[in-house]
């Protein structure tokens, strides 16, 4: 499998970083002096690691464009997280250089093509490095398919401050599958109540060649900072509600979408060893001998909107982490159409609810309005000893929605229709039919008041067209009612499997060149880097859609 970055780092040597004017005899004094080193890059494949057995978490490698690599950009700091400058003017030198370097186009395989390469080629990119004499960094991160400014340096708690955009991945066959890179990061795990986000450099570190470097190379562990969400639905994306077989009442899964769905991660993943539990997250959320942690504190969630059209059964999408909470959780908002067969064909089923009782199709839901209202408001026709008082029939009405306060976004209430319109309107109190509009002289104001009164009349629920929507709370590993119960959190795979779906759901959803370095032409010290992309984890959530679920 195409898994591990290999990576060898020419440097002169790497250890704990000395101030200027140091005298101390544990620290080199580099009167002023300084050196040039190198970086080559090497990239190769093994497979990757992973814990094993019956109760060992389920991982998954994920598709080869969900690996690659544009350009890796690394990061050197002091044991107190300081930039550490490798370019230009040190960092001990006041406004003076950089603590990052770049490989680029390490996805380059033998043939210098882009056409199916992934981690697993190789590229011999040489990154120039310029220190003070005997002075060495102490701690690495690696940021893979990132652009950090070039003329500034990072500390480790800039990179915590950092966010990456994920953005729009392209899994279009038309186009180039290396169009959107997945970013990538120093995976953040605890050792106790300690957070480890940066690998340690050591004097074992340095070798005078590359091929010793090569030989035993410093591990870094990285972890897209996106998570992989799908939905996924039965064969034939149907789903039994009411009655059985073919005359039966189905949801017809038509798309699926996100709702608070975060399009950003920090760049480096924020835990706190100190304060979480496995008691009050719901599960062991650390996992070091793997290098791997499976929370994290997440930047406030973003309140999405459903598309018109929403994704296919199946189909998945990337996002940012939300471990806000339930009641900010991601959810997955499924679209639906209520369907009945007809003549051997499936047919949208117009559902309507009102006083808790179901009718199909609009007209079913007029009727029932005006046979309930036909001796309250009267339509007067004729004059004299001819007047003919007629009930409110189900022509005299319209349903309409939104446009009153009190109405719900997805309910309907009741209006005089055209035909309604043209009819004077009376209602029988104490044996005597008076106007609506309470005034004798003008029957017309009868149509403003009738409509002024069908507002009090309860609102229905209408499926129109039997347009429905269903909402799942996507889980995460924490047990029920903890902490982690709910959540999306970077390098995780979340698929939703509908198993059955219960009630008819809610009628409506409210709510983007090679770079040719110097060569190596002398001996120098060397240490390489190993970078291990971390497999999604997988979180499995089989649901069965309840009502108000």
């Amino acid at each position: 499998m195409k898994k591990y970055i290999f990576l060898a780092i020419a440097l002169l040597g790497l250890a704990s970083c000395a101030k200027e004017d140091l005298t101390n005899g544990n620290e080199p004094i580099h009167n002023g002096e300084i050196e040039e080193s190198y970086i080559a890059i090497n990239l190769s494949a093994s497979d990757i690691t992973r814990a094993e057995g019956d109760d060992a978490p389920a991982f998954e490698d994920g598709e080869e464009a969900e690996r690659a690599v544009s350009h890796a950009d690394f990061f050197f700091f002091d044991e107190a997280g300081n930039p550490f400058a490798v370019t230009g003017n040190p960092a001990t030198t006041p406004g003076g250089g950089i603590n990052h370097l770049r490989a680029v186009d390490v996805r380059f395989g033998a043939d210098n093509t882009t056409e199916g390469d992934d981690i697993s080629d190789s590229s011999n990119a040489v990154l120039l490095l310029s220190t003070y004499k005997g002075h060495y960094p102490s701690q690495i991160v690696a940021v893979l398919n990132w652009s950090p400014s070039n003329d500034k340096s990072y500390s480790l708690n800039d990179l915590h401050d950092a966010v990456a955009i994920q953005g729009s991945f392209k899994n279009d066959p038309d186009v180039d599958v290396y169009t959107n890179y997945f970013v990538m990061s120093n995976a953040v795990y605890a050792q106790g109540t300690t957070e480890v986000c940066a690998t340690p450099l050591t004097i074992e570190n340095i070798k005078t060649t590359e091929k010793d470097a090569l030989a035993a190379p410093v591990n870094i562990y990285v972890e897209r900072v996106a998570a992989k969400v799908s939905v996924i639905a039965n064969e034939t994306g149907k789903y039994l509600l009411t009655g059985e077989g073919e005359t039966g009442v189905y949801a017809q899964i038509l798309g699926w979408d996100l709702y608070r769905d975060n399009p950003q991660s920090k760049l480096l993943k924020d835990i706190d060893p100190i304060t979480w539990t496995a008691d009050d997250l719901g599960f062991n959320w650390n996992d070091s001998p793997w290098y791997r942690s499976y929370w994290a504190t997440s930047l406030e969630a973003v309140t999405g909107e459903i598309y018109e059209n929403g994704k296919a059964a199946g189909a998945y999408t990337y996002i940012g982490e939300n471990t806000t909470g339930k009641e900010t959780c991601t959810k997955a908002v499924i679209k639906a159409q209520l369907v009945k067969k007809v003549d051997g064909v499936d047919k949208p089923l117009e559902l309507a609810i009102w006083n808790n009782v179901e009718y199909v199709e609009d007209i079913n839901l007029r009727t029932a309005v005006a046979n309930t209202l036909k001796n309250t408001y009267f339509a007067k026709t004729g004059e004299g000893d001819a007047v003919v008082y007629t009930g409110l029939k189900p022509e005299d009405l319209v349903c309409k929605s939104g446009d009153f306060n009190g109405v719900k976004a997805n309910e309907v209430y009741f209006q005089l229709s055209t035909t309604g319109k043209g009819k004077n309107w009376y209602k029988l109190v104490d044996g005597k039919y008076e106007p609506v509009a309470n005034d004798t002289a003008n029957d017309v104001n009868s149509v403003a008041a009738t409509n002024a009164a069908l507002k009090s009349v309860p609102a229905a629920v209408l499926y129109e067209d039997g347009y429905t929507f269903y909402y799942v709370d996507i889980k995460h590993l924490g047990a029920s009612g903890k902490d982690a119960e709910y959540g999306i959190v970077r390098n995780h795979i979340y698929n939703v499997t509908i198993n059955s779906i219960t009630g008819y759901g809610s009628p409506v959803y409210t709510g983007t060149e090679f770079i040719d370095y110097p060569q190596i032409s002398d001996q120098k010290s060397f240490v390489s880097a190993q970078i291990n992309i971390l497999s999604w984890r997988l979180v499995n959530q089989v649901v069965d859609i309840q009502p108000n679920n």
